[in-house]
């Protein structure tokens, strides 16, 4: 997601707990940089295997800790296994700070042998044309596919958090994604934009989430991709 605009707003944060007390591992991966690099967190008794590719929303961009973003969140569950190839300022066409756009981070997919791939549209590929956000996120999912052919992949919409009114893009991109997602045997889900209009589970910049924001998408993202007969 872009990190240049900014509404003040009011945070509320939770309660954590912290990392050490539900056992979790994380290892970074210093090929994406410090700043946005890959985390692969486990429980105790990882299983299923999962990566994520997707923007700074996916990365946790400006919580103190990216280990609370809602993939690593999702890993604390014993029996999952989650790759956080979430790239800030990345998508189809843009390059991130990543270093690449998502077709980039394929290679590190299919290092980490995943059974699931969750791929997320992205606001990170405003001001390109229809045209070729189709054709990119339709090269991207072959790609991937191609990549790991026995894994499946979930295909998330694009989210917008802010106040204004969303550009054509965000559903274009969403309908990309979906088109692809479908072409490659995939599954889409659309989890909906379950941060907007929620002050509090955002940062200062009305787009980031919150630690508690986090929690929120996770939970969504949880429901509705079992709804549509992932399991997780």
């Amino acid at each position: 997601m872009s990190r240049f605009r900014t509404v003040l707003v009011a945070v509320a944060l939770g309660v954590c707990i912290p990392l050490a007390a539900v056992g979790v591992a994380v290892v970074v991966h210093p090929a994406l940089g410090n700043a946005e690099s890959s985390q692969t967190v486990s429980g105790p008794r990882a299983g299923t295997s999962v990566v994520t590719i997707g923007d700074s929303i996916m990365a946790g961009y400006g919580l103190d800790d990216t280990t609370k973003a809602w993939p690593a969140l999702l890993a604390r569950k014993d029996h999952v296994r989650v790759t956080n190839l979430g790239c800030s300022g990345g998508g189809f066409l843009t390059v991130g700070d990543c270093g690449t756009d998502f077709a980039g981070l394929i290679a590190q997919a299919r290092a980490a042998h995943p059974s699931i791939v969750i791929v997320q549209s992205t606001d990170n590929d405003i001001g390109n044309s229809a045209a070729s956000i189709e054709t990119a996120t339709r090269a991207t999912l072959r790609a991937l596919h191609a990549a790991l052919p026995k894994a499946e992949i979930v295909a998330l919409n694009t989210l917008w958090d802010q106040p204004t009114a969303a550009p054509p893009e965000i559903a274009q991109g969403t309908a990309s994604i979906r088109r692809s997602v479908r072409a490659v045997g995939g599954t889409f889900v659309s989890i909906g934009q379950p941060l907007r209009g929620h002050r509090t589970l955002l940062q200062a910049d009305s787009e980031h989430p919150t630690v508690a924001g986090q929690r929120v998408l996770l939970d969504r993202v949880l429901r509705d991709v079992r709804r549509a007969g992932v399991r997780l």
